[in-house]
């Protein structure tokens, strides 16, 4: 999959440090954030920007951007599993264009 060409969406030093410091965060968040989503897709712009991994549970913290307004999300994973292997889709739930397997 070729992902979005957009330039991305850079977070503040104070979104860089609350998502750093949750109980359980799963890596250091990058302040410069890209799209994750296939290149030409509609709609808005999604990246990943913290997991927090509390053993039996994952929390997946998504920023969402679009024409200017941004805003944090939670949603479900994408149910989507890879034919033929064990792997699932590592997008959110409803996402725009193709599945991203890794």
């Amino acid at each position: 999959m070729n992902e979005c060409r957009s330039e991305g969406i850079e977070l503040t030093t104070d979104q860089v440090q609350r998502l750093n410091d949750l109980p359980d965060a799963a890596h250091d968040v990058k302040s410069h954030l890209l799209c994750e989503l296939e290149d030409g897709h509609a709609g808005a712009h999604w990246a990943l920007a913290q997991t927090e991994d509390r053993g039996h549970e994952t929390k997946h913290w998504w920023m969402r951007w679009q024409d200017g307004s941004c805003e944090w999300r939670h949603d479900a994973d994408c149910p989507a599993e890879m034919p033929d292997s064990e792997e699932f889709c590592l997008l959110p739930m409803g996402h725009e264009g193709a599945h991203r397997w890794s």
